[in-house]
């Protein structure tokens, strides 16, 4: 446990640290300290070297002597597969990123679940390519995906993909790498990103809410993201919200249905179709089929009544799918991602005031800042968790 605790404090750290640092960071003794040292060091997972003047202050005395964790011991893949991208991140065991290879998916691979692992593969060959770095190296590759994934890693719930349903997706990644592959929700993932390095830092409990085709929510507790007995917490678009029996949902649930991109580009077609939408008909280069949520707000941000309409009703229907998650989990920020969060504060500022309106306690509501990289750096973080987690175990054993 020791040597656990002065590891993520050397990890934690922003930059090389010292025995009598670590010690104060810890609360261990500094004997303790130097026993621990000296074991990480004959691991190699750490090395240990003079101060450097030129960074920081010399004082009397000996010189420091700092400490920094090996983060050239290996590598880590951070895997994106959505229904419209792959997004590959490579990183060493710092999480410093080395190489992203981002590619397109076809209508090909959307429909073919083989087609797309063949992609997934072979962008995250290029990824390596491009990050000088051999397989071999690697150390843990994470996996984010559409969909519910169980504690077996199995996905369900995954419409957008075809083929996808039933998916032993780590399984059969698993043959392409010479390490563990975990795979997680999307959402869940972004929400373990926004941890990281995002607008959760610091922060015990937020409500990740990706808003897009789709809407999903991600669950910070304690520090922790929560997935539920089945992998399936946070799936807030299936929230019985809308009264749509009538209509055909293509598998996506009734309040994402309602309320998600889709029924943006719905909503602006059906207007222009009617006539009330002349801007949005304009914006879209005349082509009805071409409106989309991004349509939409940028008319209403011109004046178009119609679009105006559109966006203060799905806004109102967003903010109320947000505010049931906000009553149940009382978290303290809620952030909003997803391709909808491209409408930047006109969709933020009218949202936070009508969630605020319509809970007891009203959370703080952002935007998130990490974008489209948000899944490839929570499934980075995954990765460099289970490395984390070897390398404890390494430590257990070698203690023992």
């Amino acid at each position: 446990m020791n040597a656990a605790a002065v590891l993520a404090a050397i990890r934690g750290a922003e930059g090389p640290v010292s025995r009598t640092e670590l010690a104060r960071a810890t609360g261990l003794s500094k004997p303790t300290v130097n026993e621990v040292v000296e074991l990480l060091l004959r691991a190699q997972y750490v090395s240990e070297s003079l101060a450097d003047g030129e960074t920081r202050p010399r004082r009397p005395g000996p010189r420091a002597r700092l400490l920094r964790f090996r983060g050239n011991l290996g590598h880590v893949l951070g895997i994106d597969i959505g229904a419209n991208k792959v997004l590959v991140t490579l990183a060493d065991l710092n999480g410093r990123l080395v190489a992203v290879e981002r590619r397109r998916t076809t209508a090909l691979q959307r429909r073919s679940a083989p087609a797309l692992l063949d992609a997934v593969r072979a962008a995250a060959r290029r990824a390596l390519e491009s990050g000088g770095a051999a397989q071999g190296t690697l150390k843990a590759v994470g996996v984010g995906t559409p969909g519910v994934v169980d504690p077996q890693g199995r996905v369900t719930l995954a419409p957008q993909l075809g083929g996808w349903e039933g998916l032993q997706l780590g399984k059969l990644l698993g043959r392409s790498f010479p390490c563990p592959v975990l795979v997680e929700n999307e959402v869940s993932l972004s929400m373990l990103a926004e941890r990281w390095r995002g607008a959760a830092r610091a922060i015990d409990d937020a409500f990740f809410v990706q808003l897009g085709v789709g809407i999903g929510g991600g669950i910070l507790t304690g520090g922790e993201v929560y997935r539920g007995s089945g992998g399936a917490a946070g799936e807030i678009g299936y929230l019985p919200f809308f009264d749509d029996s009538g209509q055909e949902r293509e598998g996506a649930g009734p309040f994402e249905h309602a309320a998600g991109g889709a029924a943006f580009a719905r909503l602006g077609r059906r207007a222009a179709a009617a006539g009330d939408g002349a801007m949005l008909l304009e914006l879209a280069g005349g082509d009805p089929e071409a409106i989309d949520a991004e349509t939409v707000f940028e008319a209403a941000g011109r004046g178009d009544p119609a679009a105006a309409a559109i966006v203060a009703e799905l806004l109102e229907r967003i903010a109320r799918g947000i505010a049931a998650a906000v009553v149940v989990l009382n978290p303290s920020t809620v952030i909003v991602g997803g391709g909808l969060s491209r409408a930047g504060t006109s969709l933020l500022d009218p949202l936070a005031a009508r969630v605020a309106e319509l809970v007891p306690m009203s959370p703080r509501v952002v935007l998130s800042t990490l974008g489209d990289e948000a899944v490839a750096l929570g499934a980075v973080r995954l990765a460099l968790q289970s490395v984390e987690e070897s390398l404890f175990e390494e430590l257990r054993m070698e203690a023992v």
